[in-house]
């Protein structure tokens, strides 16, 4: 008798243990399912119904004369300009992990926060400059995070309401610390064409990756070599009967990807690319998050440091694709 009293008093004192271990538990099981659950994109409606929700952080990446004149309730600022890849030495690089967690922390994320980012959604420019926020964020660890389809243009056009409010956040604990199965630097790019293990996808418009023409910092004409050319200005749906940049379906966008000769394989090492980073965040975002490539690396210092310190690497001019530069390397 005495033996079950015992037991039943190690039961009674082991089960607030036990609950309180449970529930932890289900609490971090339910926050991992709501991690793989953030939608990459989300609508209009979806945030205008959601946008006091507790938790949510909305991050406008316009200007800040922009964010001044009017932005969505409850926004924040942090204007692309501050998060964009560069450096002084006319490269470009993403601003170093405490910067970033300083930046955040300042608009108030948390570590279990949800971001929303959004810019004008007007044009493709637009599009992939709030997508590029969006990749920067993610690969300074952001795990929660979505992006606004058709930004403030799509917002404005069905009435909904806009403000001058600046809100009141509390700083928050965000940390960043960079994940580099995001990001592929210049010795990686080097390496990868040497090997030939990588898909280079170049995010320029064709006139730019057949070397026809170039942006007047970036030091020469033409592309990486072997690089498949998938220009962002495709992306979305910017301009067609005056829509804005909202993305194309995934089944227009798998159709666009497999059309321009992008593997089948969703295990392939990849490497975007454009002139500084920009454009190929909206690549990152289509490829990574809506196709289900694993394997997506955005080369942050892209053609602007490729051409700069490429030594005797060649670029590729007038061919699509054609390793061998059909004499045309320079």
């Amino acid at each position: 008798m005495r033996y079950f009293n015992e037991l039943r008093l190690l039961e009674n004192k082991s089960w607030p243990i036990v609950a309180a271990m449970f529930l932890v538990l289900s609490l971090l099981l339910v926050a991992s399912a709501q991690a793989r659950g953030v939608p990459v994109l989300v609508s209009t409606d979806w945030l205008d119904k959601h946008k006091n929700d507790k938790g949510l952080v909305i991050i406008d990446t316009r200007t800040e004369a922009n964010y001044e004149f009017a932005h969505l309730p409850n926004a924040v600022s942090i204007p692309y300009s501050k998060v964009e890849p560069k450096c002084a030495e006319q490269c470009y690089k993403m601003p170093p992990p405490d910067k970033m967690t300083a930046m955040l922390q300042q608009a108030g994320v948390n570590k279990d926060s949800w971001v929303i980012v959004y810019g004008h959604g007007n044009t493709v420019s637009d599009a992939s400059k709030t997508a590029g926020a969006y990749w920067v964020f993610k690969a300074m660890g952001v795990k929660k995070i979505s992006m606004l389809n058709g930004g403030v243009t799509k917002w404005t056009f069905e009435g909904r309401f806009v403000t001058k409010e600046v809100p009141k956040v509390r700083k928050g604990n965000f940390v960043a610390r960079l994940n580099k199965a995001l990001v592929a630097d210049f010795a990686e790019v080097k390496k990868a064409l040497k090997n030939g293990k990588a898909v280079f996808i170049d995010a320029r418009n064709s006139f730019q990756h057949l070397g026809h023409e170039k942006r007047a910092d970036v030091g020469c004409y033409g592309h990486i070599p072997g690089s498949i050319n998938l220009p962002a200005d495709f992306l979305t749906n910017a301009g067609i009967n005056r829509a804005p940049a909202t993305l194309r379906s995934k089944k227009d966008l798998e159709k666009m990807v497999l059309g321009v000769g992008v593997t089948k394989d969703k295990k392939a090492p990849i490497i975007v690319y454009c002139n500084t980073g920009q454009l190929a965040g909206l690549n990152y975002l289509v490829l990574a998050d809506i196709l289900g490539y694993k394997n997506v690396k955005v080369y942050d210092g892209s053609m602007l440091e490729y051409c700069r310190v490429k030594g005797d690497l060649p670029v590729e001019r007038f061919a699509w694709g054609n390793r061998s530069c059909c004499g045309n390397c320079k």
